[in-house]
């Protein structure tokens, strides 16, 4: 598999050689939240989503949103 370069904004770029980011724990905060954790992680598992809208919680399955609507 090879990689094509890339433009962005009129600079050529190699995605290949992004920087990745360290599995080492930081101190930064986000949005006004103080995090000790490294900025790189892993997805996490859970497969439902707790979502709030008007003040109703709704839990979201993404199994049921791929399906089709007229099926």
């Amino acid at each position: 598999m090879t990689t094509t370069q890339r433009t962005y904004r009129g600079i050529p770029y190699n995605p290949a050689q992004h920087e990745r980011l360290s599995p080492a724990r930081v101190d930064h905060t986000y949005r006004g939240q103080h995090y000790d954790a490294p900025l790189c992680h892993a997805a996490a598992a859970e497969s439902t989503v707790e979502l709030h809208y008007r003040g109703s919680v709704y839990q979201h399955r993404r199994e049921q949103a791929k399906k089709p609507l007229n099926s």
